[in-house]
């Protein structure tokens, strides 16, 4: 039994993680400045979730275990992608103070 399935799992879910995450990212930032902001969430919220429920369904019916590889890709994306938005949150706000 060939490993490379399981990896090729958790790559695509390392890139659906970046994918979903920083689009959320970039949708936080511009909702301030837009004129329609729920329209703003709302779209960002379909175009991002569609594609990785499609990766999803697609993974799930080839192996389980790819399955679960590619969640722990996508997860693993979720906890470096807060940290990181954490850590530019504080050195921001760290900058503005005189």
């Amino acid at each position: 039994m060939s490993s490379l399935p399981y990896i090729g799992g958790f790559i695509f879910g390392v890139i659906a993680g970046l994918y979903y995450f920083y689009g959320l990212l970039f949708t936080v930032r511009r909702v301030p400045l837009s004129r329609y902001p729920k329209r703003l969430l709302l779209m960002s919220y379909f175009i991002r979730l569609i594609p990785v429920l499609i990766v999803l369904v697609l993974l799930v019916r080839k192996d389980p275990g790819i399955f679960i590889t590619f969640l722990i890709g996508f997860f693993m994306m979720r906890f470096i992608m807060t940290r990181k938005i954490a850590r530019l949150t504080e050195e921001q706000i760290h900058a503005s103070q005189p």
